[in-house]
């Protein structure tokens, strides 16, 4: 598969689209509803949603040569939770899209009651309480059953991930990546809320792994996979994998340079990154041959020194010839998913996170 995210349409994360919170002081999605008042949220999401990603879309990326989206949606995706507004209609619109211009789709449930890591990503910054309570996971189970069963049977579906990016107390990044880390980076709008926060552990993650594929399994045909994400532990799965009833399941890694590259010390010339996607590509390659591994989320977004006086030509080449290698790296995995489709964004350091920018300008190429 060679597949792009259609993020920041139904899940929003502002750093994606300044100019839809407008006004706002908020850094999420939770606090950006809290804030509008009822008529004007209807206004702006129904404008959002219905221009941010349309039929003409997928034309273009089929056109270009992908043959799969991802598309982040949230757990309030059929119902309203407050302060939310449900979205069910336009993931209906993107299956018959899909249809239309031969893509697959997968489904990836991006948000969960609580937030499940902290980030903007998960709709509440510096709030990581999902595992606190079993509502909340009552009702992310209740999602993944109703988007299996409504979508299950379509041709189109190539598959549904049980939840992004989640984060855990007990993996070798949890120390650099749990809430207390994040918390310096995503301050909560509401601090007495953050005072539950909460990291699981990897077996409280993997019992939901469970039963969320028995819930999805019930609709889900064979063909069909379910996707789990490997919280940022590529290499803890294998055992896991080998349960016997498990059926068409693919472990979803995120590669991004961004999350790596403070290490490579304040000179970040091209050849550091290199010699990184060349340890990645073995890396993956080991985890490819013991499970169905695909990369769900990368990009060329990165912090290269070297090129601040350089042209716009020789600038080009350089993110060309990372995306090369980067390539090669995804490449032995059984797909990817370039992140993102698009941003509405203005600055030039943010043009690489737009697929529609670097293929126009040949930053990277499909074949």
């Amino acid at each position: 598969m060679k597949g792009v995210n259609l993020g920041n349409w139904l899940v929003l994360e502002k750093w994606m689209d300044p100019e839809m919170f407008a006004g706002s002081e908020a850094e999420d999605e939770t606090y950006f509803c809290k804030g509008l008042p009822e008529e004007e949220k209807q206004r702006r999401y129904k404008k959002h949603r219905d221009s941010y990603i349309t039929e003409q879309d997928f034309q273009y990326i089929a056109e270009a040569g992908f043959d799969t989206v991802r598309i982040p949606v949230p757990y309030f995706l059929f119902e309203d939770f407050e302060p939310f507004i449900h979205c069910y209609e336009y993931l209906d619109r993107a299956f018959e899209w899909a249809e239309k211009y031969g893509l697959k789709i997968l489904v990836d449930l991006h948000t969960v009651p609580g937030g499940q890591n902290g980030t903007d990503n998960s709709g509440l910054c510096g709030i990581c309480t999902w595992s606190t309570k079993k509502e909340y996971l009552d009702i992310t189970l209740d999602v993944l059953e109703k988007i299996a069963e409504r979508y299950g049977k379509k041709e189109v579906l190539w598959g549904v991930e049980a939840l992004n990016e989640p984060m855990c107390s007990d993996t070798p990044l949890s120390e650099y990546m749990n809430i207390q880390m994040l918390g310096k980076v995503y301050h909560p709008e509401d601090p007495e809320m953050a005072k539950d926060n909460t990291n699981y552990p990897l077996s409280y993650l993997r019992d939901f792994y469970r039963s969320a594929y028995d819930r999805m399994r019930k609709y889900l045909p064979a063909e069909k996979v379910i996707v789990f994400s490997d919280a940022f532990y590529l290499e803890g799965w294998e055992e896991f994998f080998k349960e016997k009833q498990f059926e068409n399941i693919v472990l979803d890694t995120h590669q991004y340079l961004t999350m790596v590259e403070y290490g490579f010390g304040e000179d970040r010339p091209i050849e550091k990154y290199e010699n990184y996607l060349e340890g990645l590509e073995k890396l993956l390659t080991d985890t490819a041959a013991k499970v169905p591994t695909i990369v769900g989320e990368w990009s060329l977004g990165n912090s290269m020194t070297g090129y601040e006086k350089a042209g716009e030509d020789e600038k080009a080449e350089a993110l060309h010839r990372l995306y090369m290698v980067y390539r090669k790296a995804v490449d032995v995995c059984d797909g990817w998913f370039y992140w993102n489709y698009k941003l509405l964004a203005s600055e030039p350091e943010k043009q690489v996170w737009d697929m529609r920018t670097c293929l126009e300008n040949k930053w990277i190429t499909i074949d």
